[in-house]
């Protein structure tokens, strides 16, 4: 009970901060963390603890899976090389690097244990990048790398994790079995991840038709998938990945319109209270990281963590500009730097540490097989918990003012025109190819033709006339925020007479749903003109 109490009073703590967050202009990822630790400091709400078991059995599943749900697949398949390049070369790098730096810096730290704490850091969190850079538009590609390289590399790194740990507690490695054991533990994540979904498949048509069911069980996937994995000793989280990306495949055939829009609204909102709470959880761990580490030591380890944070900034960095990730084809684009040294520039500095990493940190264990101490894993969860905070601040304050000063292309505006063109064609020669004997099919399938046509002719007006003015933007604007005000009159009404018994509640709630369906069109009207809009 008090445990749940907390939960609420922190769930209450994080809908304040999230509601004051747009006027103090700060990345949600970057204030809550803050929050967390003004909260620790103050004490102003009891320490909850970081069980490392919740992060990778209940929170680290969902996330995966949406994230692997939301990724284009041919998109992914294109950048594959390189995502594959950071989530497995940078981090086992990254990995190897820290390890010496730490063995050589901190006499007390064995190699086992400094393998350990390189692993625990090494993958960057990419949900605190995609978060922090939201709203602001960049290159389609440097998206999907990031989020590629999140769904890849926390697999990678928590494998190596896992081979640290067994050293640590055993004090034997073999460098061929371990190799052997990533090989065999990625493959076996993948084949069940493929099976796990082939046989959803096989089974859903005995829940279809039922948005509610279907809901449900999409939701309990990641959860079981990730268990069983882990349980037979595969990499849990590329069978999550894997089965996300093969439903997300197949969602467009197999999923009832009704239960694709559930879906994903409920996803939305989960998606969006976890990441919140373990970002503020993150934060508030601070008490319970100092509880074992002397006062006296503190501000060196303040120091080891800065050196570490500048080395995977180094690390990255380097990497990222010795491989070709990117074409040099745009060398005449105007400016000092061309478009892909700019995505470079972008891409090393989104290296941001997140829960997981603290969480692997926890999930180190307390003693070995001989049953002595490990005397130094206070100083890998401290030291672990400041370079997640200076990646978080540090990079996640810049980031944004970085992508702003260097002004990389935007995404192809074109798109969603030419989607459009290509869907209102394909349906007027679908409907001219239509052939009915019903005379009252055939006057429908005219007038239809007819409709057709005319958006036709208004979506090429309306390309026409992107080139315009701001004033042409502003206009249409103000003609979309008029008619969310002209929704809100017919709301107004629509409960007036309800209160006053006029129409029955069924009846209300139909044209309820009406009204939030086109409110939800204008608003997404609206954020494509502030999208599409020059910045000033």
């Amino acid at each position: 009970m008090e445990e749940l109490q907390r939960i609420i009073w922190i769930s209450i703590i994080l809908i304040i901060i999230i509601s004051v967050k747009d006027k103090i202009k700060m990345a949600l990822p970057i204030l809550l963390v803050i929050a967390g630790l003004v909260l620790s400091l103050t004490h102003l709400l009891p320490s909850m603890d970081l069980n490392p078991e919740m992060i990778f059995y209940v929170v680290l599943p969902p996330i995966l899976f949406d994230a692997a749900w939301n990724t284009s697949i041919p998109d992914f398949k294109k950048e594959l090389p390189r995502i594959s390049l950071l989530a497995f070369g940078l981090v086992f790098l990254t990995t190897t690097i820290v390890a010496v730096f730490v063995h050589s810096l901190i006499p007390s730290f064995g190699w086992a244990l400094s393998f350990v704490l390189g692993s625990v850091i090494s993958p960057p969190d990419a949900v605190a990048a995609t978060s922090i850079t939201k709203n602001i538009p960049i290159p389609k590609r440097l998206t999907t790398i990031l989020e590629g390289e999140s769904l890849l590399n926390d697999a990678s790194a928590l494998i190596a994790y896992k081979f640290a740990v067994i050293a640590v507690v055993s004090g034997a490695f073999s460098l061929w079995e371990a190799s052997y054991q990533f090989i065999l533990v990625s493959l076996g994540g993948i084949v069940m991840g493929i099976f796990i979904g082939f046989l959803f498949l096989k089974a859903h048509r005995f829940i279809n038709d039922n948005s509610n069911v279907e809901t449900f069980a999409v939701v309990l996937l990641p959860f079981a998938i990730y268990s069983l994995a882990e349980h037979l000793g595969c990499s849990g989280v590329l069978a999550v990945v894997v089965l996300g990306m093969y439903l997300s495949w197949n969602s467009f055939s197999v999923f009832t319109a009704n239960s694709r829009i559930q879906m994903g609204h409920f996803w939305e909102v989960m998606i969006f209270i976890l990441n919140g709470l373990v970002f503020l959880l993150l934060g508030m761990q601070l008490p319970k990281i100092i509880s074992d580490i002397p006062s006296l030591q503190i501000l060196t380890l303040i120091f080891y963590g800065f050196l570490i944070f500048l080395i995977l900034v180094l690390v990255r960095f380097v990497v990222l500009f010795a491989f070709p990730l990117f074409d040099k084809r745009d060398r005449n684009s105007k400016g000092n730097h061309s478009q892909a040294n700019k995505e470079y520039l972008i891409l090393s500095w989104s290296g941001m540490r997140g829960v997981v990493s603290l969480a692997a940190a926890f999930a180190l264990p307390v003693n070995i097989h001989s049953g002595q101490t490990i005397e130094q894993r206070s100083t890998v969860l401290f030291i672990s918990f400041i370079v997640i905070l200076f990646t978080l601040i540090i990079q996640g304050i810049t980031l944004p003012r970085l992508i702003k000063l260097i002004k990389p292309e935007p995404n192809d505006s074109n798109d969603e025109y030419r989607l459009n063109k290509l869907l209102l064609e394909k349906s007027i020669s679908y409907l001219h190819q239509f052939s009915a004997n019903d005379h009252i099919f055939q006057e429908a399938r005219d007038v239809m033709i007819s409709k057709l046509g005319n958006e036709e002719i208004q979506l090429l007006n309306k390309k026409e006339n992107t080139s315009g003015t701001d004033r042409q933007s502003e206009c249409k604007k103000a003609y979309f925020q008029l008619e969310l005000r002209l929704a809100a009159y017919q709301r107004e009404e629509l409960e007036k007479n309800y209160q006053q018994g006029v129409f029955p509640l069924e009846t209300v709630r139909r044209k309820e749903w009406e009204l939030d369906f086109w409110i939800t069109t204008i608003q997404h009207e609206i954020e494509q003109i502030n999208y599409t809009s020059p910045n000033p």
